[in-house]
Order: C-alpha cells, then structure tokens, then sequence
C-alpha cells in the first residue's frame, strides 16, 4: 500500500525525465505525477497534488493499519552520471527490493518514447511484490487489457494480472502481487498504449544499458576541475531531463508545490524562464557543453525574433505564450492550495533585457567555444536592438522585477542593473561590427543616464544599493548581487562590497539568504523560506570578490541542506528541518549552483 503523499517529503523523491516527460518517485516505489503527453500538459497521475489522485506503486507487500501514515525504509540515489533512479526499500522481515526506474533517453536529438519504465529486483527473497493502480477519483476508463490495465489514455504492464483491490468503500484500487525469489527481476512499465515501451527483462535491460549510456555519453564533453564534480554533474542533468528539444529548459517539472507550507506562494513553473534560457546558454557554453549552448541561443533567437516587446519572462517550450493562469481542481500537496496551470499575466521584468544579451555570442566561450562564430542569437540583431530600446524608454516605470512581485510594482535597483548591463554591452558589440554606428552611440549616452541614477537613487545610508530607488525604505534584495558580476562598478568598488555585504547581512537565515525580507509588501501571503537559487547567487558574488572561504563554506551548507535525498535542487529550504520545498527538480537552482561552482573553479580551496 502506498504513503500518503503529503506525508513524503519532496526531498525523499526523484525526478526522472527525458526533455519532454517528466515523472516524480517517491522513496517508496509511487509514481504520484506523470504526463503521458508533455510536461505541461494535463496529468496521468496526479497523486502528488490530490490525495484522491491517481498514482501507480511497485515495491513489497505493505499491509496492516497506518501503513500509509509512514514511509518504508528506503533508499533513492541515481545511478553515477545518469538520470536513472534505483530506490531501495525494505519490505517484511527485511527483505529488500530495489526498483530501477528510467524514461528511455537515446540521448540529444532523438526523440524519446515517453513512458515509464520500472524494473524491480529482489535483493533479498522470497519476497511479495504488488504493482497498484490507484486510478484517482476523475473518472476515467479503466479495464484490464492483454498486457495490464488500461487507465484512461495510460497503459500500466506487469507480468501478473490486474485484480481489483479496493482500498474501502470510496476508493478504487487495482493490484498485480508476484513472488520474487534473491537475484530475479520483474518489468513493469507506465504510458500511453501507443508508447514503444519494453515490456520484456531483456528488453528493459538494453534500453537502460542505452539510456545510461547515453546519459554517461553526454556528460563527457564537460570539463570542469573544481571539487564538486558529482553535485555538478548532477545539476547538469537536472537541467538536461527538463530540456525539451528546442534547447530551451523548463524552470521545473511540477506545478503549484508551495515554497512554504500555509503560505500562498505557488505557481506553475512547467514552462520556460526566459532567464534560465539565457542563463542555461552561458552556464553550459562555459562547461564544455557547446552544442546545448548553442541549442539554447538557437531556440531565443527563434523566440524573440517573433515575439512581442516587451519580452515576457515565460514562454512554452516552442517559444509561444504561455496560457493565463487558470485552477486545477486538487486541493495541492498538504493542502496547500490553490493548485494552478498557466502563468499570471504580469508587467515586463525591465532588467531580463541585460540577462539576454549577456548571451550573445556564448558559444565562443569555454573550453570548446569557437572564436569566429558569433552565435545563432546574434542573428536576433534586430530584435534585441528594439527591446534594448524599448528598455530604454521604460526603465523609469515600475515594475515587477526579478522576484516578479505583481503588486506593487517598484523601481528595482536590480532592473535598472540589468538595462545598464544591456545598453553597455550592445553599444560595444554594434561599435565592435562599426566604429562609427549612431545607434551605438545614442546606447552609450543613455547607460550613462542609467549610471547616474543608480549612482544617485541607488545607494542607502551603508553605501550598499537597496532594493527599491524611488522608495524611503531601505530594504535589501538578493537580485542585488548580480552588482558582483554585472557591473556598472568594478568589483573592488566600494559599492560592489557594501551591496554584497548588506545582502548577506540583512537577508541571511545561517548561511542561507531569502530573496527579500518579509517586510516587503507582495502579493503574496504568508513568509517564504530562504531561496536557494539567491542563496548560490551569493556565493558566486562572493568569489568574485575573493573571499573564497566564506563562498566555499556557503556552497556547502547548501549541499548539507539538500543532501538527505537523491540530490535535487529544490526552490526554497527550511534552514531548521532541512525539509526542501517549492517546485522542483527547479532548474533556476541549479543553474545558480553551476555558476556558482564555476566561479569558485579556479580559486583556492
């Protein structure tokens, strides 16, 4: 019998995915989210989100009362350089099985079949086996077929029958037990009937041995010589499962996972960040990762040449708008609702336009960059020069910032930052094309008028810059650290080292920051958590400005805090339980922690 789901925590699950699916593991062998048509599109199994919902579970027998009330013992880690996920649990009498669950990747390019497929082996035996079927409150069609069960447009295998098992009165349940001797196998797979799924041992064997080949394959062009090489490559493939084929990452798996329990702060973040593209462009060009560099420049240079200014920060994964954000009927996971699908509609963030132009040009870095090439977002001239002039025209308004706080908008020091960085850096690449371009000229003159008002509004009483120019208050905000790497001052500018500082100070929970404090009036409801993405962002600020033993020991207080699982990066973290929340595997995560791993590469340890 399954755990109840808001009694595991999202740190004790895994992710396994291959671009264009997604599935989340519990510790004890229940797939409890799965879209057999995409990522973002509605859910198979839903379990996570609804404890009503469908869900499907492979592991030992587990009967008698209060056995959905607690986890078995279990074990989860992926397996070395792969996305492939083993989790270990302990049935009766500590008998262990171990459950190898995959989605077949034949690697970059190709197109994956999408299922699920789930191979179980006895450890120790005789031990029982049931496969359950929870087909979820929704009605939906469920009958045995000649392979399992067919549940709606899903199609559950096990080499034993289906039997309807109900769990009490009101909630359907379908069961296959078998009896595993030490040593033998069984195959169980998950996904539409139309799938290409091995239902075979020999035939789940060869598209695991492909899939982790594939996997091992991929991450041999990273070169990296660092003292975090298995967090890393980790990260690496948290965001490589969540890459659809047109490169551009989806900045998570789930929706509607709440960054703090009893607070209203929740969103669908299966859709792609217009940041984490740019980000993603130059984190993996910088790695070694030329090609999916390059992937991800390609799908913002398609993007944007047809998209509308100014730029919003979300799109699907074809570049299209994402849909207005409507509610799911599920209560959400502990409760914590409501549970949505779509994005908000909110004001463009002013600063994105310096995140995208940073990535011009990002496949002529790292080790395998090539120095003639200008890139395929280089041919997006045109459009990043309008939105570059678009952001020039509006920095004075207010708006929702990097955090995308709705209500009110502000004068985020950290926006007008980024529309410095993008008016500099375009102005020297259209001088570097012609020396004697006006466009590059009226783009200088208007960084200047920028630089004065940061260097005017900007600054508080401590000399560091504060979250909001045009308000009294004096607050902090995280964003505020990309004044480490971003400019307009060089890193040994007094202001540079007061900005860092008073961030750390005044946002710090240990050696974890939140984004602001919750002093800041939102839209939201309820405290957060502290941030892990800003929480990487510190350390990368840090080691640009040399303090190398604070940045070492704060990268590793994250790792200590998100260590307890198969080692996912999670959105926010209680600093006191460790317990990790938000929606996840979350790509702005690990990509913060990439760059920040990066930054402290050629330092001392």
């Amino acid at each position: 019998m399954l755990t109840d789901a808001g009694r595991v925590p999202l740190n004790r699950r895994g992710w396994i995915g291959d671009g264009r699916h997604g599935a989340s593991v519990t510790a004890d062998g229940t797939v409890d989210w799965y879209s057999s048509a995409g990522l973002t599109a509605g859910a198979d199994l839903w379990r996570l989100l609804d404890p009503s919902g469908a869900a499907v579970r492979v592991g030992p027998v587990r009967d008698g009362s209060g056995v959905r009330r607690r986890l078995p013992v279990a074990h989860q880690t992926y397996r070395e350089a792969t996305n492939v996920l083993e989790t270990v649990i302990e049935g009766p009498a500590g008998r262990r099985v171990a459950v190898v669950d995959f989605m077949p990747w034949p690697g970059p390019g190709l197109d994956p079949p999408g299922g699920v497929v789930r191979l179980v082996r006895a450890l120790s035996g005789p031990v029982r086996i049931e496969v359950e079927v929870l087909p979820g409150a929704r009605p939906a069609e469920v009958a045995p077929s000649a392979r399992g069960l067919i549940v709606g447009r899903l199609e559950v295998t096990a080499p034993a029958p289906f039997v309807a098992a109900p769990l009490g009165r009101d909630e359907e349940r379908w069961r296959a037990v078998l009896e595993l001797d030490a040593g033998q196998e069984a195959v169980v797979t998950v996904g539409r009937r139309d799938q290409d799924l091995p239902g075979s041992e020999s035939g789940a064997h060869r598209a695991l041995a492909d899939t982790e080949a594939a996997w091992r394959s991929w991450l041999t062009a990273v070169v990296y010589a660092g003292p975090h090489q298995a967090a890393l490559q980790r990260a690496l493939l948290s965001v490589r499962m969540l890459t659809g084929p047109g490169g551009a990452p989806h900045a998570a798996g789930t929706s509607s996972l709440p960054r703090r329990p009893g607070s209203e702060r929740s969103a669908d973040d299966r859709w792609v960040r217009l940041r984490d593209a740019a980000r993603a462009a130059r984190v993996l060009a910088g790695l070694g990762l030329a090609e999916d560099g390059e992937a991800a420049e390609r799908w913002m240079r398609e993007t944007l040449t047809t998209a509308d200014l100014p730029w919003p920060a979300w799109f699907d994964a074809d570049g299209q708008p994402v849909p207005p954000a409507e509610e799911w009927p599920f209560p959400g996971w502990r409760g914590n609702g409501p549970v949505r699908r779509g994005r908000p509609a909110l004001d463009a963030d002013t600063g994105l336009v310096g995140e995208v132009v940073a990535a011009v040009g990002s496949t002529r870095t790292g080790p395998r960059g090539r120095p003639d090439d200008a890139g395929p977002l280089s041919a997006a001239w045109a459009a990043l020069a309008g939105a570059t002039d678009r952001a020039a025209d509006d920095w004075r308004r207010p708006d929702p910032g990097r955090w995308e706080i709705g209500r009110p908008p502000r004068m985020y020091v950290a926006g007008r930052l980024g529309v410095w960085a993008a008016l500099d850096r375009m102005a020297r690449l259209a001088r570097a094309a012609n020396p004697l371009d006006l466009q590059a000229a009226t783009w200088q003159q208007e960084s200047r008028e920028v630089l004065a008002w940061l260097e005017g509004s900007g600054p508080a009483a401590d000399g560091g810059l504060r979250m909001d120019g045009a308000s009294p208050l004096d607050e902090a905000d995280a964003a505020l650290l990309a004044v480490a790497w971003q400019g307009p001052w060089p890193v040994t500018h007094p202001v540079v080292t007061a900005t860092v500082d008073r961030v750390l100070q005044r946002l710090g929970s240990d050696l974890v920051i939140h984004r602001y404090s919750d002093r800041v009036a939102d839209d939201r409801a309820g405290p957060d958590h502290p941030d892990l993405e800003a929480s990487l962002m510190a350390v990368r600020a840090l080691a640009r400005l040399g303090r190398w033993e604070e940045a070492h020991e704060r990268l590793e207080s994250v790792l200590t805090l998100t260590g307890s699982g198969p080692g996912l990066l999670p959105e926010t973290v209680d600093p006191v339980t460790a317990e990790g929340f938000g929606n996840f595997p979350a790509t702005g995560t690990a990509l913060a922690f990439l760059e920040a791993a990066a930054a402290l590469e050629n330092g001392p340890r």
